[in-house]
């Protein structure tokens, strides 16, 4: 297996014409038409999922001050529930305000900087490579690094362990960060003394075909590197995470040397002054220094054998712990343990006649007269019953109906998650609505539960990590029903069937044409003779 070696190409620059007539204004709207998306998307889908984005990051609002509002007056209860204030400010409401907030003013190009799932700016881009995915792998193991474990509910849970214990964790994850609208294709990582507290780590990004960096160069990988020195709170979501070092060129060169200790046939260029050299904050609000060089490592090693990209099977629990997204699978499950309650709490209801009384009496509120010259004119036993019965039948179907989203939401359709995001809103309007207009009281399990959970769901329902993940799953299963139906015995047999009466109808079209020319020649040879006989007559 071998490369061709590819060096850089040299900055272009070329020299604008001189101008000898008067200059015309080239952007008129009406002459030059509207420029096309390269992948147009559907503007009713962009509808729904901009309008769940921003309704979710009302909710988590919404729900920050009601959990405020409840802290002022509990002596005994103000410190869980302001540590609780807490955890809602800092992983909910504050990070979708910046999602919502950087989308507007945050550019969406390369700017020689990743980004946070928030939309923050992030680590700086500070090395590019020349390479297969395959030779980037051997060169980072070869050079003692160990690729990290993609994010998910049980990688987060060891690090979060190992961290608190001190104890080793080398495929410990890093937080996702983006370039191109993508999540790094994947990180590598070295422990600093046995714990993943502190570690060298670097993220890659595959490049688009064709993609040019500034000034011209073209590379097949980006990558990012910094030297995680310990574990603080973040300056601008509050949320736990690591601290890195700010001088991130130390971090780039080691990298670098690495590979090229590993790998001598490496070869690196070099480009100098490839961004201003300056003093910035990355998304977590750790001071950045860099001098604005980007070396470019041109890979010549063999690389390891490629890897096929496994299936997530939604059958396996060790795929749904280690693949699916994390927040797709929290928000679902927190939302099948509610729909659960709800159905076991409507049974309760159902079977007490006297709660349920109560219950009715006080969703009566005014008509309080009204319902009890209903109880006293009909057998309240009857009544209950009856009410009771609607009660848990519409609780059942509902909560059928909301369970079916939740798992096709998890099997990656995009269609269900949606409709799963508009009963978990409405959900959600119609407790707040109460409360807010209705001037009802909850209780604060309410609070915490219920309206917790909805918030939460609709965040990570609407995170881009869920929608990336059903909307290619949704294409995949599509793919793979035309597919099916494409080798489906039956439609294999129809279509054998289709193709012999198409060549058995060719046959026949042929055999006829073949009659026809023969009876033509026969008539011909006949007027021929005919005529050879009339001419000899005449002789």
């Amino acid at each position: 297996m071998s490369h061709q070696k590819r060096v850089l190409r040299p900055i272009r620059s070329d020299v604008a014409p001189p101008v000898t007539s008067p200059p015309v204004y080239r952007g008129d709207i009406d002459a030059r038409g509207t420029a096309q998306d390269l992948v147009p998307r559907s503007l009713w889908v962009d509808f729904w999922d901009t309008l769940f984005f921003i309704f979710a990051g009302i909710a988590a609002l919404v729900l920050t001050f009601m959990i405020l509002a409840n802290t002022v007056g509990h002596s005994f209860w103000g410190f869980p529930i302001a540590f609780i204030f807490w955890a809602v400010t800092a992983y909910l409401t504050l990070p979708r305000f910046h999602a919502i907030m950087t989308r507007i003013y945050v550019p969406d190009y390369f700017i020689g900087r990743t980004r946070t799932p928030d939309g923050l700016l992030g680590d700086p881009v500070n090395i590019g490579l020349i390479g297969t995915e395959e030779q980037i792998h051997q060169v980072m193991q070869d050079a003692g690094w160990t690729r990290a474990d993609n994010v998910t509910l049980v990688s987060s849970w060891k690090i979060i362990l190992s961290t608190i214990t001190r104890r080793s964790y080398a495929e410990a994850p890093v937080s996702p960060l983006k370039i191109f609208g993508k999540t790094q294709a994947f990180a590598y990582q070295k422990e600093v003394d046995g714990n993943p507290e502190k570690r060298h780590h670097v993220r890659f990004w595959k490049t688009p075909d064709g993609w040019l960096l500034p000034g011209g160069h073209q590379v097949d990988w980006l990558a990012a590197g910094t030297y995680d020195s310990g574990v603080g709170f973040s300056f601008f979501t509050l949320q736990v995470t690591h601290r890195i070092d700010a001088e991130t060129d130390f971090e780039r060169d080691y990298i670098v040397e690495s590979i090229q200790y590993a790998h001598p046939e490496t070869h690196v260029e070099i480009l100098h002054d490839f961004s201003s050299g300056y003093h910035a904050r990355n998304g977590g609000g750790d001071a950045i220094r860099t001098d604005g060089a980007l070396p470019v490592i041109v890979l010549n090693n063999e690389g390891l054998e490629p890897q096929e990209q496994e299936e997530i099977h939604l059958s396996s629990a060790h795929d749904l712990a280690y693949r699916m997204p994390l927040s797709l699978l929290v928000g679902s499950g927190m939302l099948i343990a509610v729909t659960l309650a709800d159905i076991v709490n409507s049974v309760i209801l159902a079977l007490s006649r006297p709660a349920l009384r109560a219950k009715l009496l006080e969703e009566g509120s005014g008509n309080d007269i009204e319902l009890l010259d209903l109880f006293d004119q009909v057998d309240s036993n009857v009544l209950l019953t009856i009410t009771g019965t609607v009660l848990v039948g519409f609780v059942a179907i509902y909560s059928a109906v909301h369970l079916f989203l939740l798992w096709s939401t998890l099997r990656g359709s995009s269609k269900a998650r949606r409709l799963a995001l508009l009963l978990t809103a409405l959900n959600f309007a119609a407790i707040t609505g109460g409360v807010l207009w209705g001037h009802q009281s909850l209780p604060l399990s309410t609070i915490f539960f219920q309206l917790g959970v909805a918030v939460f769901a609709m965040l990570a329902f609407t995170s881009d990590a869920a929608v990336q993940y059903t909307a290619t799953r949704t294409f995949h299963m599509r793919d793979t029903k035309i597919v099916q139906r494409a080798t489906h015995p039956k439609v294999l047999e129809h279509r054998a069937q289709r193709k012999a009466q198409k060549a058995l109808k060719a046959q026949k079209m042929h055999n006829a044409q073949k009659a026809h020319n023969a009876q033509k020649a026969h008539k011909a040879q006949k007027a021929h003779k005919a005529t050879s006989a009339s001419s000899a007559h005449r002789a």
